[in-house]
């Protein structure tokens, strides 16, 4: 019944109303829609700024702390390595280190009784700072027993460094701190450890660690704040809180979900103020601390509802001005509709050089008519700019047809098309890569060092496409012309990671695995810069997690000492490398390829070669993905230990112990 009252009247009076109700409605529809994607943005704008502030002051942090944790490792090499053996020396040697440090509060060396001076029990040097002159004292009891603190007895109990959770130093710096502690030892004639020694540590000031979050803009109103690992208020607007209040006594939500080493935004209320509140925050990994920055809820909405009022306002603005125009049209147009209709009908035929004539002496159909030539013309030239942007991205196409296939040839060859490895019988090598779009960040390489020594290297650059591509192949050249027999593993890694900080503006890093592998008694040594760990798939069919010391991308941190690890390889061994893009695949219902089902192939499908394995994983894959296209590279790499000779004997102090997981 209400349709067909809107169909009743005259033409011009039927045309606004058909028109403009809908319009209306839609209007209104859209702003809905867009009001929610406005919230919904300001909310991901809001968390994504937050959580990148929080990165960053976390990241400052982690990095005086790292730089600050130094200074006690170094203490504690210099007294094993026993370069000092009187008090006198070790005087001069703490203040001067102390007056080279920057942004440390004191230093101290705690030995064990009779043990640096045999004549005292308690001897515990200490150099700090005091008003702005160092300063040295010997903490002895009844004002200072060193072996009654914390920072003295975990260390010792556990054997090896700590942050310690911050605390008044009352008796020794009288100030709050948080202090590095490192356990010595007494160094056995073989280089292994002997007794305990003493505790090297360093302080640091909670105030000058705090100082830099008390400038941190959290939008207009809001702060920074800092948690020790039990949850302690570290740093706050509020001094009356500080190390007094436990973040789960005045917000057991926030505080449930600021687990140590987590990262988030979430909705919840100020613990200071208890308004409601938005918070992000993320791990500050040195000293396990967490940050966090607070938003009041009502700044984070703050310009989505200047956003709404202005889109109301347009809104409302463009349903009258729609009503009024369509009103003055629908009266102007009613007459020539049909002369209009048939040009339009020959144009969409085709017929693009037609120019619609009207000879009527109205304004709006001379305009009209003149806008029907303009488009045709701007439909013309579309067409034209049309067919040079297909040729454009043919070109296009094939300059990234032909990048892949540079990309590709920096690639080592087939094993089997390597001539000048003829005699190396007692290794089977295969790998292949499958880069998500025409070029990709993942890459492979191996290399013999040495008549005996093989390097394989596998990695995997943030990233896709073209920066990838680039990333990689500098990657690539960086390792081909820094490994040489000569240099250690870790010497290496720590080589082309400088080499790849110099490069830090890109933002972009490179997780890797490096590996050098004995042909001759099958010793392997490998380094894994935040890579997924190889597998060991034994001739028997058991299949481990080859695991050592993980250290991070390369070109993230500058200065890093990488570790390294070691393990043997029986004959028929084999080991399986792959990068993400394996077991991050997605198939069409959104689910993972995920780590068990690549160890259930490994375990039930090891083919009778490895090319066979690694054509069996990638067809697995495919498989699993079907028509959902790959999210990133996929890259496989599997070598086998067929016959070698007896095992070298184990090296005298390894860097790292063997560490090979059984998989369940």
């Amino acid at each position: 019944m209400l349709f067909k009252r809107l169909l009743q009247g005259s033409l011009q009076s039927r045309f606004t109303r058909l028109i403009v109700i809908p319009s209306a409605a839609f209007l209104l529809l859209v702003l809905g829609l867009v009001t929610a994607r406005i919230f919904r943005g300001a909310i991901n704008q809001a968390q994504t700024s937050a959580l990148n502030l929080a990165r960053i002051e976390a990241s400052k942090l982690d990095q005086a702390l790292a730089e600050a944790a130094r200074v006690p490792e170094m203490h504690a090499r210099v007294l094993e390595s026993g370069l000092i053996q009187d008090p006198e020396t070790l005087h001069r040697y703490l203040t001067a280190v102390l007056t080279k440090t920057q942004g440390i509060y004191g230093s101290c060396l705690a030995f064990q009784p009779h043990t640096f001076v045999p004549t005292e029990r308690n001897y515990c040097p200490y150099a700090y700072w005091a008003d702005g002159i160092p300063q040295f004292n010997l903490l002895k009891p009844p004002e200072y027993d060193h072996f009654l603190w914390d920072w003295f007895q975990r260390p010792k109990r556990l054997g090896h460094a700590m942050w310690i959770e911050p605390f008044f130093d009352e008796g020794g710096g009288n100030v709050l701190m948080i202090t590095r502690a490192v356990p010595f030892y007494k160094l056995l004639p073989d280089g292994t450890r002997g007794d305990f020694q003493g505790v090297a540590t360093i302080d640091i000031s909670l105030d000058q660690i705090t100082a830099g979050l008390s400038t941190v803009q959290a939008a207009e109103t809001g702060y920074a704040m800092l948690l020790s690992p039990e949850g302690r208020i570290l740093a706050c607007p509020d001094p009356n809180k500080i190390m007094k209040v436990r973040l789960e006594d005045s917000n057991p939500e926030l505080a449930e979900a600021m687990m140590p080493g987590s990262e988030g935004f979430i909705s919840t209320f100020d613990p200071l103020t208890q308004r409601k509140a938005w918070v992000a925050f993320t791990p500050v990994q040195t000293a396990n601390f967490m940050l966090a920055l607070v938003y009041p809820a009502d700044e984070i909405f703050d310009k989505a509802y200047r956003q709404l009022g202005e889109m109301v306002l347009i809104v409302l603005v463009a349903v009258a001005g729609l009503f009024s125009s369509l009103w003055f049209v629908a009266r102007s147009v009613s007459r020539p509709v049909i002369r209009l209709a048939t040009a339009a009908r020959r144009i969409a035929g085709g017929d693009l050089d037609h120019r619609v004539r009207e000879e009527d002496h109205i304004h709006e159909l001379r305009d009209l008519a003149s806008a029907f030539d303009k488009m045709t013309r701007d439909l013309k030239m579309r067409m034209e700019e049309l067919r040079h942007t297909s040729a454009l991205r043919s070109r296009m196409e094939g300059e990234l047809n032909a990048a892949r296939r540079i990309q590709m040839s920096m690639l080592p060859k087939e094993w089997s098309d390597r001539a000048s490895w003829p005699d190396h019988s007692s290794i089977s090598l295969h790998a292949i890569i499958q880069p998500a779009r025409e070029v990709g960040g993942d890459f492979y390489d191996y290399r013999f060092l040495d008549p005996d020594r093989l390097s394989i290297l596998i990695g995997d650059v943030s990233g896709k496409g073209v920066p990838a591509a680039l990333f990689m192949a500098m990657t690539q050249t960086l390792f081909q012309a820094h490994a040489s027999p000569e240099r250690s593993v870790a010497a290496i890694m720590a080589r082309v990671n400088e080499a790849l900080c110099e490069e830090a503006q890109t933002g972009m890093f490179v997780t890797l695995l490096y590996a050098v592998l004995n042909v001759k008694n099958g010793q392997l040594e490998i380094c894994n810069a935040g890579h997924p760990p190889p597998y060991r798939l034994s001739a028997k069919g058991d299949l481990d997690t080859v695991k050592s010391e993980r250290n991070p991308a390369l070109g993230l941190v500058r200065g890093f000492a990488f570790a390294t690890g070691t393990f043997q390889l029986a004959p028929g061994d084999r080991l399986f490398f792959y990068t993400d893009g394996v077991t991050e695949a997605f198939s069409a219902d959104q689910e993972l390829y995920g780590q068990s089902r690549l160890e259930h192939l490994l375990q039930s499908h090891p083919g009778p070669t490895v090319s066979a394995l690694t054509e069996a994983v990638i067809a697995d894959v495919r498989q699993h993905s079907q028509s959902h296209e790959t999210s990133d590279d996929l890259t496989v790499l599997a070598v086998e230990f067929l016959d070698g000779q007896a095992p070298a004997p184990a090296p005298a102090a390894p860097t790292i112990p063997d560490e090979v997981h059984p998989v369940p």
